[in-house]
């Protein structure tokens, strides 16, 4: 059994099994080497391998804009995708944006007041080792998602704090939701009409945080459950949109998350 289930893994990891109907969104957090005041093997990805997986991405699909990717009949009859970033680091603008200003591949962030405001989130008593205070710049500042937002970059919400929304009250619900939505449009001068979940699995959240998304005007909200969608699948049609969260893997381990979800039902 060990052996079959190597050479079925070598397999899938070779070449994209997916049709031109089914659509990824990958995410990333923060673009940086080690060393970096806030590098993090949980969420940040090496400066070369970011640029090898996306160089293995752009060769399978036709990356476009976040807009693009979730139209209900979009234009392109090819492997459609594109690329978010969560939390609004700066090295999203100052690793990133460079490498995709020069490739022409557009992407979107979504972010969180606090850290806008005060270089500084919280991820919840369980990873004290990344709730750390910074004695530099770390975060995008107000300017950086003005000038974003003003090249025609998606912003997106990623709540106020990143708390856990499944856990919260109705009032901090809002507070989470539609102020940081509100925020956010009071910098851009644009509709948000993108959510992505904190954290962002099933158990982070719930119909009632789903809905409060919706009643703040929010028309896509997106999950980290690792898998594709299209116009005709369940998720699709309430709106909540899958993502591929990537951090450190190589580009055959990137495929294989890719087409494994092709094979097996992921929902988590």
């Amino acid at each position: 059994m060990g052996l079959l289930r190597t050479v079925f893994t070598k397999a899938l990891a070779r070449r994209i099994l997916a049709g031109p109907r089914k659509r990824f969104v990958f995410l990333y957090h923060d673009i940086s080497d080690p060393g970096s005041p806030q590098y993090s093997p949980l969420y940040s990805t090496q400066v070369q391998r970011f640029k090898a997986q996306v160089e293995m991405i752009a060769k399978h699909f036709h990356l476009v804009s976040l807009e693009e990717v979730v139209k209900e009949h979009p234009q392109e009859n090819r492997r459609l995708a594109s690329i978010t970033f969560d939390d609004g680091f700066a090295s999203v603008k100052d690793e990133a944006m460079p490498y995709l200003g020069l490739k022409g591949i557009p992407f979107s962030v979504f972010v969180n007041s606090m850290a806008v405001k005060h270089n500084r989130l919280f991820y919840g008593p369980d990873v004290p080792d990344i709730n750390r205070s910074y004695d530099r710049k770390v975060f995008l500042d107000e300017a950086d998602i003005k000038g974003l937002a003003a090249k025609g970059i998606d912003i997106g919400s990623h709540s106020s704090t990143h708390k856990v929304l499944a856990e919260c009250d109705q009032a901090t619900l809002k507070e989470e939701i539609l102020e940081n939505k509100l925020y956010i449009e009071s910098l851009t001068n644009k509709a948000v009409k993108h959510f992505a979940l904190p954290f962002g699995k099933k158990e982070h959240y719930d119909e009632r945080v789903l809905e409060e998304c919706r009643l703040a005007g929010h028309e896509f909200i997106y999950s980290t459950n690792p898998t594709f969608f299209e116009s005709s699948s369940a998720s699709y049609q309430r709106r909540l949109i899958p993502r591929i969260g990537l951090t450190n893997e190589t580009p055959a381990e990137v495929i294989f998350m890719i087409n494994r979800p092709l094979l097996k039902t992921i929902d988590i």
